[in-house]
């Protein structure tokens, strides 16, 4: 019973020894922000339809597919910036009044692309190609979304993670001469990475879908990829 007693003693007095170290630590957070200029344009793209029949709706799907495909190879973008998001075939209902139950009025087709266009600058001449000029209530395209990238925002989150790392150092570094203590070296440190804008700005984009012949051309204002890295850093202190 003795040996179990001052066994249990041994290991309190060494839990309290470690609890005791973690506790002489230092936590701080650093942050950096780069920015840099986006290089290609991320577009979400919907085509859809609406007939009587499913097979219809198909057919005029396929069509007004067969015309945004003409606007993707004149623009020259390739097969693997072309991705299907989501296909679907549903039958469209209209409540009727006097039985008071749905009425199946037709089918709607909705195919959504995510398309990468790479030459920033021709955004917006794409997004007025890809309005068809014939106005129909049957089949269309629409623009859900657009963000802007870069394919050198990699490196430019490495080089912000580095200025963040530095940053948290020195602060660690500040607070213990003040505190009259001195930084032995990093227990734990992490990170995390997010991306801050553009926004992007449509003009005039809602008149040329009413009217392609007489609008003036789509103007979208890339603005810049603001990167901003965040680290928290526990310094070991004596």
């Amino acid at each position: 019973m003795i040996k179990i007693f001052a066994a249990s003693l041994l290991s309190i007095a060494l839990l309290a020894g470690v609890a005791h170290a973690e506790d002489r630590l230092i936590i701080v957070n650093g942050m950096a922000e780069k920015g840099l200029d986006p290089n290609m344009v991320n577009l979400g793209i919907e085509v859809w339809s609406k007939a009587s029949t499913a097979k219809q709706a198909q057919q005029l799907a396929a069509s007004q597919f067969k015309q945004i495909k003409k606007t993707f190879d004149e623009y020259k973008i390739k097969k693997e910036d072309i991705q299907t998001d989501n296909y679907s075939l549903n039958p469209e209902y209209e409540y009727d009044q006097k039985s008071r139950q749905n009425k199946m009025t037709g089918f709607r087709v909705s195919q959504t692309l995510t398309v990468t266009l790479r030459k920033v600058e021709d955004a917006g001449n794409f997004l007025d190609s890809l309005v068809s000029e014939k106005k129909s209530m049957d089949s269309g395209t629409s623009v859900n979304s657009i963000s802007w990238d870069s394919d050198k925002r990699a490196q430019v989150e490495t080089a912000a993670l580095g200025d963040a790392v530095r940053s948290a150092k020195a602060k660690a570094e500040e607070i213990a001469k003040a505190a009259g203590v001195k930084v032995k070296g990093v227990a734990r440190i992490s990170h995390s990475t997010g991306r801050v804008g553009p926004q992007p700005v449509f003009r005039n984009y809602a008149m040329k879908s009413m009217d392609a012949t007489e609008s003036a051309p789509t103007e979208v204002s890339a603005g810049q990829i603001k990167v901003r890295v965040e680290v928290t850093a526990e310094y070991e202190i004596n």
